[in-house]
């Protein structure tokens, strides 16, 4: 397999993107060319076959597992063996440890005691239903979180967490509480959407690795069983452009936006390959379609505003935070910009800020994270100082 210098990609564990009114749908890429990018040729030189897709076993058991079950409440119903099972979580008598970088199977985050909350929802999920309860995947509509793993490259994540009901209600089971809260516009996510999701973050993982044939075969997984979904056309268009096929990266990017129009990532990462291959005119609209998505909406407005405060740019994070909430409240933004004010030292505008904050957050885990911030602040361990200019 070739190898080229590497464009700037998308490395995301699966995207949501936010609304952008007004943009041109793309066109519709030739069926042919659809199927060459499935077809693995560019990377093997001839087409994969099916059976050599992987068939993990994502959701399975192991008899260690069933035994761990056995010992939770025996003889209790379904739904109480489950809550017992849920406290020994919380409890710590099973520990398994955050790892946003790594997606498992079932099996697997049950034995290395690790995972991502993809990871621990599949887990979790396989063993209420092993003790007889009702569960199922919940996609969580987190707002976008931007970050930098790789220069200049726009990561957004997807959130899954796990729901089951029983006559008392909805109980939601969340490993990262910190990136939950129950005012997220939520829905039921079906088992093989999240499988798919599972088959594409390793894909993305086996890509970061170097290891471009294995990386191809599980995002063509993850394609065979949700051909629909625009963010694992543009994983794939990831790995295209990563490993220098840049026309099959070209062509995914544009199925990802035949699917989604303003899938934000396929834009960025089309611009930048216009660009790279001196394609100006093609590269500037689609910067510009991107640049017009990403600043009308508030979540980037506060990226950018999270940057400018940890910068001590606190009058660039302020203008910034004043836009985000003026499109839309989250305690998020209303929290930062009362630590802004702080800052500047204006006490008045900033106990609004917080005031309008703590009554928008609904996730005592939030809550107390609000508290403990400003705990530091009232005992004098953060100082205001003077911001600079934006």
């Amino acid at each position: 397999m070739r190898k080229a210098p590497v464009l700037l990609t998308l490395l995301m564990l699966a995207g949501i993107l936010g609304a952008c009114a007004g943009q041109p749908l793309a066109e519709k890429p030739a069926e042919v060319a659809v199927a060459h990018l499935l077809s693995g040729t560019a990377i093997f030189g001839r087409p994969v076959n099916a059976v050599e897709l992987p068939q993990d076993l994502v959701m399975s058991l192991t008899p260690e597992m069933r035994r761990f079950l056995a010992e939770i409440a025996p003889g209790a119903s379904p739904q109480r063996r489950l809550v017992a099972l849920i406290k020994a979580f919380e409890a710590q008598k099973f520990h398994i440890e955050y790892d946003e970088a790594t997606t498992l199977t079932a099996a697997q985050t049950f034995h290395k005691r690790r995972g991502n909350c993809l990871s621990f929802t599949l887990m979790m999920v396989a063993m209420a239903r092993e003790l007889g309860a009702e569960a199922y995947f919940n996609q969580v509509v987190v707002p976008p979180v931007w970050s930098h793993d790789v220069a200049q490259t726009f990561v957004v994540y997807r959130h899954v967490n796990m729901v089951s009901k029983d006559p008392r209600g909805r109980r939601v089971v969340d490993f990262n509480l910190a990136a939950y809260d129950p005012a997220y516009d939520q829905r039921r996510l079906d088992d093989t959407s999240a499988v798919s999701l599972y088959y594409s973050n390793r894909g993305v993982e086996f890509m970061r690795a170097g290891e471009g044939e294995k990386a191809f075969l599980y995002l063509r997984k993850a394609l065979e069983l949700r051909p629909e979904i625009s963010d694992l056309w543009a994983n794939l268009g990831a790995f295209y452009s990563h490993f220098g096929y840049y026309s099959e990266a070209e062509q995914s990017y544009r199925q990802a936006l035949y699917l989604n129009n303003i899938n934000l990532v396929a834009m960025s990462n089309l611009a930048r390959l216009y660009r790279y291959s001196g394609r100006e005119g093609l590269a500037n609209a689609y910067a510009e379609r991107a640049r017009h998505h990403r600043e009308r909406n508030p979540y980037y407005l506060y990226y950018q505003a999270r940057d400018a405060y940890e910068q001590g740019e606190y009058k660039r994070a302020e203008k910034r935070l004043r836009r985000a909430v003026w499109h839309q409240d989250d305690h998020r933004f209303h929290f930062l910009l009362g630590l802004t004010r702080f800052q500047l030292g204006d006490m008045a505008a900033s106990r609004q800020s917080f005031k309008e904050a703590f009554s928008l957050v609904k996730s005592p885990y939030a809550v107390n994270v609000y508290e403990r911030k400003l705990g530091l602040l009232l005992d004098g361990l953060v100082q205001p100082k003077s911001g600079n200019s934006s």
